[in-house]
C-alpha cells in the first residue's frame, strides 16, 4: 500500500532550491548524496538546474512516471500542489511544508484544504510539518535531515521531525544503524497506524519504535499493533500523558493527548512495550535488534566487582524478573575455574583482577545452565582489567549463544575502546546494571506476548 513510499523510482522536488540552507536544497543534496538510484526531478519555475539535476517549471511538466513528491512551498500553495500531483499520477507526497493547525486557527482549516485536495485527488500524503521520510536500504533520503543514518534493522516512526534530527546525531555517535526513519508530522493522511501494519510487513524492519504526541484512531491502532507485535516488537515512547504535557503537544502538532493510565492499560492489552524516556526507547531498541528473545526470566550476573553485582539484584526483583539459581554442576565448574575467594553463587565475582580468560570460563560455565535466560557482564576498569581482550571474548561468546548478552562495562574514557568492540559484535552495552535491566525485561515482557507462559510459576519455555 504504501510501496511509493518505502520504494519509488521517481521523485520529484516540488519548491528545490539551488541556495544551500534551504529545504529545498537540502532535500536534493540528500538524495543525491545519499546514492538514490531512481531520478531526481527537481521543480522549480526559475532555475534550468539544481545540483546538477535539470528542473522543470512546474509539476504538469514532468516526465510521466513519477511515483513520489516531496513537497517544501509555502503552506498556503501546498494544497493546489497536491491537486496538481493528482492530475499528473503522481499517487504519493512527503508535504515537509510548515503552517498548518500547529499554528492555529488559520492553519487548520489550511490543513482541512490539504486533507480534501488529497481525498479528491487520490494522493497519499505523508505529514505536513514534517521532516520527511529515509529508507536505509534503497538509499533513499528524502527529507531535510544533516547526514545519513547507517544501515539497521530498527524502523522508526516520529511525531516530532526535531526529535528524528536527534536521534540521527545520537545513533552516528553510537553507530546505531536504522531501517527507515520517518516523520509524520501532523498526519493528515498517512498516520501511525497505516506505518506500523505496513513495517510489520517490512523484512528490513525488525523492531518498530516510535515517538508519539497523540494516537488517531484507538481502536484501530490497537487492533493492527496486536497483530504486528506477534511477528515483531513495537516499542512506543507517548508524550503528553500530563496536563502540561498536554498542553505542549497541542500547540506543538494540534493534537490532544490521553491520560496516562488509559495509554499504557492500551498498550499493554496490545502488546506494546511503553518506553519511559527517549534513553528506554533506545535501549530496548538496541537489545531487541541486537539479541536473541530469552527463554526464560532468570539472569545470570559475571561481575568483577561487588558492589555492581549487589545494584544488578536489588534492579531484577525491582523489573519482575528473578537472579538464576545455578545448577549444583555449573557451580562445580566455577568452582574449578575461579580463584577461592570468587563468589560461584549468582552474581557470580570473578574479582578484581580478573583478566579477559577468567570472564571467559565464567561466561561459559553460566550460559551452560539451564535455568538462565540471559546474561549480564559487568565491568569495572582496573589497573588489570583487559577492556578490549574482554569485549571481544564476551562478543565471540554472545555470537555462539542462544540466550541474550548484555554488557554493562561502566566508566567512560577506559572502557570505550571496549564498548566500541560490543557494538560491532551487537551485544547492547548499558552504562549503569539498572538499564540493562530495564531492556532485559522489555525482552522478556515481549516474549511472554508473543509465546505466552504454560506454567503457573512464571517460567516458561
Amino acid at each position: 500500500m504504501l510501496s511509493n513510499l518505502f520504494n519509488p523510482s521517481a521523485v520529484a522536488v516540488i519548491g528545490a532550491s539551488r541556495q544551500p540552507g534551504k529545504v529545498g536544497h537540502s532535500v536534493v543534496k540528500n538524495l543525491v548524496e545519499g546514492g538514490f538510484k531512481g531520478e531526481i526531478y527537481p521543480v522549480n519555475p526559475n532555475a534550468e538546474t539544481v545540483l546538477g539535476k535539470r528542473c522543470f517549471p512546474d509539476v504538469g511538466a514532468l516526465p510521466d512516471g513519477v511515483d513520489l513528491a516531496v513537497i517544501a512551498i509555502p503552506a498556503k500553495h501546498v494544497p493546489e500542489s497536491i491537486e496538481e500531483c493528482g492530475r499528473k499520477g503522481i499517487g504519493m507526497a512527503i508535504v515537509i511544508s510548515a503552517g498548518f493547525k500547529e499554528v492555529g486557527a488559520a492553519g487548520a482549516d489550511l490543513e482541512k484544504r490539504l486533507a480534501n485536495a488529497a481525498m479528491v485527488s487520490g494522493v497519499r500524503v505523508l505529514g505536513p510539518n514534517c521532516l520527511g521520510f529515509i529508507n536505509t536500504k534503497h538509499n533513499f533520503n528524502a527529507s531535510f535531515a544533516a547526514g545519513h543514518p547507517e544501515k539497521g534493522d530498527i524502523a522508526v516512526i516520529s511525531q516530532s521531525g526535531a526529535l528524528c534530527t536527534a536521534i540521527l546525531d545520537w545513533a552516528a555517535r553510537h553507530h546505531i544503524g536504522f531501517s527507515k526513519l520517518i516523520s509524520i508530522g501532523n498526519k493528515v493522511d498517512i498516520d501511525e497506524e497505516a506505518l506500523i501494519r505496513a513495517l510489520g510487513e517490512d523484512e528490513d524492519s525488525r523492531v518498530i519504535v516510535g515517538y508519539l504526541e497523540d494516537i488517531s484512531h484507538g481502536p484501530h491502532f490497537m487492533r493492527t499493533a496486536e497483530r504486528v507485535t506477534k511477528r515483531k516488537p513495537i516499542i512506543l515512547l507517548k508524550a503528553g500523558t500530563t496536563v502540561a504535557g498536554a498542553q505542549a503537544a497541542s500547540s506543538h502538532t494540534g493534537s490532544l493527548a490521553g491520560a496516562r493510565m488509559a495509554y499504557e492499560c492500551a498498550f499493554q492489552s496490545s502488546g506494546i512495550i511503553r518506553a519511559p524516556s527517549l534513553e528506554a526507547l533506545f535501549d530496548y531498541a538496541q537489545v531487541l535488534s541486537y539479541q536473541p528473545l530469552p527463554k526464560g526470566n532468570c539472569v545470570a550476573v559475571v561481575t568483577n566487582a561487588g558492589g555492581p553485582g549487589i545494584m544488578a539484584a536489588d534492579a531484577c526483583e525491582r523489573a519482575g524478573l528473578q537472579l538464576a539459581s545455578l545448577e549444583p554442576e555449573s557451580m562445580e565448574a566455577l568452582r574449578n575455574a575461579l580463584p577461592a575467594a570468587a563468589s560461584v553463587l549468582n552474581p557470580v565475582d570473578v574479582l578484581g583482577d580478573a583478566l579477559a580468560d577468567r570472564y571467559g570460563l565464567a561466561l561459559e560455565a553460566v550460559a551452560r545452565d539451564p535455568g538462565v535466560g540471559g546474561i549480564l557482564v559487568i565491568l569495572t576498569p582496573q589497573v588489570m582489567t583487559e577492556v578490549e581482550e574482554t569485549a571481544r571474548m564476551v562478543g565471540e561468546r554472545s555470537r555462539a549463544s542462544e540466550k541474550p548478552i548484555f554488557g554493562c562495562f561502566m566508566g567512560r574514557g577506559t572502557v570505550e575502546t571496549g564498548v566500541r568492540l560490543l557494538n560491532q559484535y551487537r551485544v547492547p552495552n548499558y552504562p549503569v546494571p539498572e538499564r540493562a535491566v530495564a531492556a532485559m525485561a522489555s525482552m522478556v515482557n515481549h516474549r511472554r506476548w508473543r509465546d505466552p507462559p504454560v506454567l503457573p510459576s512464571g517460567r516458561y519455555i
